[in-house]
């Protein structure tokens, strides 16, 4: 398996950004873990828990009975998430240091999920294969992914469409598939699960939200380097400092609805044979 770097960073600016992004996907991820088959009372891996905005959704889902464990390879993003469960005072979830490419545990889960995660992984199949490991038969894995296929404006807005496409070759540059969730059916049938599915959601804005228009050029800034190296576009083409105002003045002008990429919830169980 490789081993890719997360193009996105850990410092402390990414992850407000990570926070401010899991309250936008908070209702679409409840509902997609669900339809996956998260219950209450299990175990659950979360796997890439970053700050651990999923690790503390899915112990709500599971509650008192049930039990998450968070494995990320960042130690700044484990003590982040690890500070926040202390205030929270959460008592069903646990950070430990590892790789979705290599984690095993002792003791099997009775479902695994990940957010955000296959999208930066060239070897998503492998990885899922490879965690059903950690998974009793007949366990439930729930991964959810963009389908950036689904971010469009209507009306057109030239300059959302150029953002759009500035964060396509950004992503492709640093070997990032933001299409990922169109795929998930086959990820899942490639990794040997049965009973596998998938459900795409999609959030859609109306002109006067600027905060959605924030994040969108959050991610920009996140995603600068790796668009400029492209060739996609140079920093003053870019102009991070009025992109903000410029997109929403560009949106509402037009009064324009505009979404962001497809939240897409993909699952499988573990054969019970195995």
């Amino acid at each position: 398996m490789t081993n890719p770097e997360y193009i996105l960073g850990s410092d402390e600016a990414e992850i407000d950004r990570l926070q401010t992004q899991a309250a936008i996907l908070a209702e679409p991820t409840a509902l997609l873990f669900q339809r996956g088959g998260i219950r209450p009372g299990m175990r659950v891996l979360d796997l890439g828990s970053g700050p651990g905005d999923v690790a503390f959704q899915v112990a709500d889902i599971v509650g008192p009975d049930g039990f998450v464990v968070g494995v990320e390879r960042d130690p700044a993003q484990i003590a982040a998430a690890t500070a926040r469960r202390d205030r929270l005072g959460l008592g069903n979830v646990e950070f430990r240091r590892g790789d979705a490419r290599t984690f095993v545990d002792d003791e099997p889960f009775d479902a695994g999920v990940c957010r955000l995660l296959l999208m930066h992984l060239p070897d998503a199949a492998d990885v899922l294969a490879h965690q059903m490991r950690n998974l009793r038969p007949g366990g439930v894995f729930v991964a959810v992914d963009y389908d950036m296929g689904g971010a469009r404006a209507l009306p057109e807005v030239e300059l959302y469409s150029r953002v759009r496409d500035w964060l396509w070759a950004g992503f492709e540059y640093a070997h990032v598939d933001p299409f990922v969730g169109m795929r998930l059916p086959v990820l899942f049938g490639q990794a040997g699960y049965d009973d596998v599915g998938a459900l795409g959601l999609q959030a859609y804005w109306p002109p006067e939200n600027r905060q959605a228009a924030g994040y969108v050029v959050g991610v920009v800034r996140a995603m600068k380097d790796a668009i400029v190296a492209s060739g996609a576009a140079t920093e003053d083409e870019i102009d991070l400092d009025t992109l903000e105002l410029r997109l929403g003045d560009a949106l509402g002008a037009a009064g324009a609805v505009y979404t962001a990429p497809t939240v897409v919830g993909g699952w499988g169980r573990r054969p019970s044979r195995t």
